[in-house]
């Protein structure tokens, strides 16, 4: 996220994937608090990617926000236009901006958009070639909910699944609904804008906050007929109870991680322990971790945090510090690899805050080839119709459609007759081949659950993944709720990347590919012949995409990495925490899955900069009559892209900034973790039950004051509190008193009826909180659960694709996840391997093919 001036163009110039491109960023009636990533993120990462962005946002700001300085961050290097939504300049600015523009985000209340002529179709008119992605108010079977953060984490249950320091609900600090949708708000523009370069038109897709909820937490929200341990731990419970975190002797914390083979036996001799009997995954689920920590935390209480961090590092075990929001950005590491950015701001003076979290380069010259389709086409293997047809690729007029834009959603866009001009041909809108990326072909290399995140995504929207894994599977086929997260929709393929003879295969994979992404430890593609300079000596013109922990260069590269450390690292688990409290870790995956998230929106970006660069100048029209360069747009140079998953932590506390050296972090969290002040909390009424309050404005308000008549409280709503020491404000321990004297039930119907924002929290253990999401009527006629069966574990639910698109309807991807090595012949018969080269390599022990075990 980089910012104005000399930092702008480091994001900008020709190179840049988006360079040229006109973005403009609609926020009426938004929170930067409540929704603030929802409506800013987007801008913000195509900002970076080159584009030109102009946000036009409300003249008059949510009182939630006041005192809160999160668009520093969020909004600067845009051009800032504010009007009065409701008065005629708020739609006239608009859709004048809308006419010569490329990319159009929307977000707000519908009374300020559609109602007043601002809808997707009603910009589209005008401007046929755009790309127009609403971020709509969200709904379920009670209902719409607002555009806040809270009251949609209440109604899900969300704040029911944090372990937090008292029984009963916890505020949720990280705002991952907020988060996905603008992540998937990205995603819709980027597909729709590479789609554009094929047809010459544009088009629109949709998402939610609750899209977005979903999107962040595939990893706990799912559900099987037959459990397993792992799906039980995670879809049944919430997770293993040891969080591994430690308070040292000067008050501060730090975190530990096994992740690694032998790390965990490595810890117990460094701190001589008995070792375990069992083995890490085993103490972490029956307990016996639990036990070690009470004497690991008595040993660690001893020693300040320096001490500690000191004397474990080097290890194959891991520790960081737990840092605060903000504190990370003056990391020598994050300075080096420019995850922070100084700039001078007229408001903070010198600020320091987050840099470009993805980046998108063009290949170095001498690794680009003249302009042509990868050296193997389609059609190159004996098998190749077969094997489109058998993954759904081939017929796509055969295949389910989603709901999107078929009418039948309340508030969905309606698609007419297709093209918004009318025509019924398929050339004049998105999708003409079924899917936005029908023909991108991909080679996933990656494991765990950041890294398959991102090909899922490009599956999702009609990409030809193809999963290569060891030949004992990925490492997340026993962790089964995260595997399951992150596989849906590929082709898998078991290689031994150690074999001699695999560089054979990996090369014709390479070539067949239009993209070729991983998640490996710095230098480990190198070493296992799949690193970036070996890919495009076979095919020069290639997507390369590598989504690193820490990123690829600078001191710590070489570290491991995952969700819990650097949930440690970006201040997500202090914040969580609450004022003077330990950290609270949320067992969540939110980290690893928005990494995937960031990751595919590079992706996007460096696939659309290679069409873009193919398309000759009279492209429009050409495009428009069908005569374009392949589906995959193998015919543009090749792109670099690269991510990470630290990165992505900071992203998601973006908000928080160093200013003149002072930490400015944003709101804070109580010790009781029920909110941020009087107007952004949850409160316990008379029945014990929670609901949560969301006063946005002075007018709701006002009409609280009524309808609750405590002496004393404010005539303005407070500002929400800054105060690193969480000192509770006097007009909620006002409310909350007042709140002890009916059941909530109560308090609910009377404030509903008093228009103020308000949902009763709904407490659930975790598998009510997955029943809700994926049950709901109206998620799953949005087409939002993706429910298919899953060999021996029987029928799964599970959050679908947060995104639909339109004029015309878009195929569903296939939904099953695949295998271990259920397409290993099919694929490589495809890219030029003949059944007895495959046998022998096989014999060699260099592959293998599908069993009836590792299917089911």
């Amino acid at each position: 996220m980089s910012g104005p001036g000399r930092e702008a163009a480091s994001g900008g110039g020709s190179s840049a994937p988006l360079a040229g491109l006109r973005v403009v960023e609609v926020a009426f009636g938004i929170s930067a608090v409540g929704a603030g990533l929802a409506a800013g993120l987007p801008g913000a990462l195509l900002r970076d990617f080159g584009a030109r962005v102009c946000r036009v946002q409300s003249a008059r700001r949510s009182t939630l926000d006041a005192g809160i300085a999160f668009d520093t961050v969020w909004q600067r290097g845009k051009e800032i236009v504010a009007v009065d939504e409701f008065g005629a300049d708020g739609p006239a600015t608009v859709a004048e901006l809308a006419r010569s523009a490329d990319v159009v985000f929307l977000a707000g209340p519908e009374e300020t958009l559609e109602r007043r002529g601002l809808g997707a179709p009603d910009l589209l008119r005008d401007n046929p070639r755009l790309v127009a992605v609403r971020i709509r108010p969200s709904r379920d079977a009670r209902g719409p909910v607002g555009d806040l953060e809270l009251l949609l984490g209440a109604r899900t249950g969300l704040l029911t699944q944090i372990r937090g320091h008292r029984s009963g609900p916890t505020f949720a600090d990280l705002t991952v609904a907020a988060a996905g949708a603008g992540l998937a708000a990205t995603v819709g523009a980027l597909a729709g804008l590479y789609e554009r370069e094929s047809t010459g038109r544009g088009g629109w897709a949709e998402t939610s906050l609750a899209d977005g909820l979903r999107a962040i937490l595939p990893m706990i929200i799912g559900r099987v007929e037959h459990p397993s341990p792992s799906t039980t731990l995670l879809w049944t419970e919430q997770g293993p109870s040891e969080s591994l975190a430690y308070r040292c002797a000067d008050g501060e914390y730090l975190q530990l991680w096994f992740g690694a083979k032998g790390a965990y036996e490595a810890f117990l001799e460094h701190m001589h322990e008995p070792p375990s009997e069992k083995g890490y995954n085993d103490d972490l689920v029956s307990g016996t971790m639990a036990e070690r920590g009470q004497r690991w935390a008595a040993t660690f209480a001893t020693r300040d945090r320096s001490f500690w961090l000191e004397d474990l590092a080097g290890a194959a075990f891991r520790c960081e510090p737990v840092l605060r929001p903000g504190e990370a950005l003056r990391d020598e590491h994050v300075r080096e690899i420019g995850l922070s950015s100084t700039f001078d701001d007229p408001r903070h003076g010198q600020v320091t805050a987050l840099g470009r979290v993805g980046l998108v380069a063009p290949a170095p010259a001498s690794a680009i080839a003249p302009a042509v389709t990868s050296a193997v086409a389609p059609g190159a293997g004996p098998d190749d119709s077969s094997v489109s047809s058998a993954f759904g690729l081939a017929d796509s007029a055969s295949s389910s459609v989603s709901t999107a834009g078929s009418g039948s959603v309340e508030g969905a866009p309606s698609s007419g007759s297709g093209a918004v001009d009318g025509s019924a041909s398929p050339s004049a809108g998105w999708a003409r081949d079924g899917r936005l990326l029908a023909g991108v072909r991909v080679l996933d290399l990656s494991a765990y659950l950041a890294g398959p995140i991102t090909t899922q995504i490009l599956a999702e929207l009609g990409a030809d993944v193809v999963k290569v894994e060891p030949l004992t599977g990925d490492v997340h086929r026993y962790m089964e709720p995260m595997f399951a997260a992150g596989q849906r929709g590929k082709r898998a393929v078991a290689l031994d990347l150690k074999a001699p003879d695999v560089a054979e295969v990996l090369n014709g994979l390479f070539r067949w590919s239009d993209v070729v992404h991983h998640n490996s430890r710095v230098g480990l593609a190198e070493r296992l012949g799949y690193g970036e300079a070996t890919v495009r000596a076979a095919n020069p013109s290639v997507v390369y995409s590598h989504a690193s922990g820490f990123g690829a260069s600078g001191p710590r590269a070489r570290l491991a990495a995952n969700d819990h450390l650097m949930q440690a690292l970006s201040g997500v688990e202090a914040a969580q925490g609450g004022a003077g409290r330990p950290p609270t870790f949320l067992v969540w995956g939110a980290i690893d899955v928005t990494s995937g998230w960031l990751s595919a929106c590079a992706v996007l970006a460096g696939l659309y900069a290679r069409r873009r660069a193919a398309v000759p100048a009279t492209g429009a029209a050409t495009f428009a009559a069908g005569a374009g360069p392949s589906a995959g747009g193998g015919a543009g140079p090749g792109q670099s892209v690269t991510a990470s998953l630290l990165g992505a932590a900071l992203m998601l506390k973006s908000g928080a900034f160093v200013a003149d050296g002072t930490v400015v972090a944003g709101p804070v969290l109580d010790a009781e973790q029920t909110g941020y002040g009087a107007a952004y909390r949850i409160y316990q009424a008379g029945d014990d039950a929670w609901f949560a309050l969301a006063v946005p404005d002075t007018a709701s308000w006002t009409r609280l004051r009524e309808a609750v008549p405590v002496a004393g409280l404010p005539g303005d709503p407070p500002p929400l509190r800054t105060d690193p020491a969480g000192t509770p404000q006097a007009a909620e321990i006002l409310l909350a008193d007042a709140f002890r004297a009916e059941p909530a039930a109560v308090w609910v119907a009377r404030l509903r009826a008093a228009d103020v924002p308000v949902e009763p929290v709904r407490e659930t253990d975790r598998s009510g909180f997955v029943a809700g999401l994926v049950d709901d009527p109206v998620t799953r006629q949005l087409g939002a659960v993706a429910s298919f069966d899953w060999g021996a574990r029987g029928r799964l639910d599970q959050p679908g694709f947060p995104l639909r698109f339109g004029p015309l309807p878009v195929a569903e991807a296939p939904r099953a996840i695949p295998g271990l090595g259920e397409h290993t012949a099919q694929v490589l018969t495809a890219v030029g391997f003949d059944a007895k080269r495959l046998a022998a390599l096989a014999a060699a022990g260099v592959l293998a093919t599908a069993s009836p075990k590792a299917r089911s």
